[in-house]
């Protein structure tokens, strides 16, 4: 295998892998979990385990697939921030299309399946950092759309961090690549908002809808039922009658307003209301 390119800010050098087993696949993409086992790159070490993301081998010689997925890398490399993944390197020209980022040990859907329901102040605190990070990529222009539990990873000392940014199922209608993913249904439709659904396009507010969702499910541990897709939450999920427990309850409503106006319009405001129901208590 040709060794991959490094990108800025690491040292230039190269290195060389072998990929272990697939640790997560989606409709276009899959992750792999890597060891290195040669390196000329000093902050990549011989034995050090990482992850690398790659187009399925249906999608890898797609031109509007390798397009999408070469987006993400250039969206991935103009972004720095705590909570959002970085792309560490990427393959050398002519060679299989691929970036490389850290191994997380887990996420957010493992960890409702796995590690019992957290508080609703847990939620809601995890949520500002989540929100500060989405408000980071609307500011330079990026809209995620496909936030869900899957999407989250983390180590259990380390911070949240925000996965897979271009590789969603929603595009265009005309597009080749949706024709042949909505076949079978999208599948993450659960997080998806009416407009996004609807038309495959969303703003920053389709975000602040699957972040609702998302929280929702994480403080419940489970999906609720929906009457249709982007129906939203309509009920107190949250069983307490303290004022932070209602003002959460009626903030997840709001962020998953079937109409995209009815919606917290910004993650700064969604952060800041997190912050307000964290201090009622």
């Amino acid at each position: 295998m040709a060794a991959p390119r490094i990108s800025s800010p690491l040292a230039p050098g190269k290195f060389t892998f072998k990929e272990v087993r697939i640790i997560g696949a989606g409709g276009l993409g899959q992750v792999v979990k890597i060891v290195i086992t040669a390196s000329q790159a000093p902050a990549i070490n011989v034995g050090s385990e990482w992850a690398i993301k790659k187009l399925n081998a249906k999608w890898k010689s797609h031109p509007e697939a390798r397009a999408r997925f070469d987006r993400e890398i250039a969206a991935l490399q103009s972004m720095d921030h705590p909570n959002i993944i970085r792309c560490w390197g990427e393959n050398v020209p002519g060679g299989e299309r691929f970036y490389m980022m850290k191994l997380y040990g887990t996420s957010v859907r493992r960890h409702i399946a796995q590690a019992g329901r957290p508080t609703w102040q847990q939620v809601a605190g995890w949520g500002v950092v989540l929100a500060g990070a989405l408000q980071y990529a609307h500011d330079k222009g990026y809209v995620h759309r496909d936030i869900k539990p899957d999407n989250i990873l983390f180590d259990t000392a380390g911070p949240l961090m925000i996965a897979d940014w271009g590789i969603g199922y929603f595009v265009h209608q005309a597009s080749v690549v949706l024709q042949q993913l909505t076949r079978g249904g999208m599948g993450t439709e659960y997080y998806c908002s009416q407009e996004q659904w609807a038309t495959g396009k969303c703003d920053c507010r389709g975000d602040v809808y699957a972040l609702g969702m998302t929280l929702n499910e994480w403080v419940t541990g489970r999906q609720l039922p929906l009457a249709s897709v982007g129906a939203g939450i309509s009920i107190d999920t949250v069983a307490n009658t303290s004022a932070g427990a209602i003002a959460f309850n009626q903030l997840i409503r709001s962020m998953t307003q079937r109409r995209r106006e009815s919606r917290v319009g910004t993650m700064t405001g969604v952060a800041a209301e997190l912050q307000r129901v964290l201090r009622l208590g």
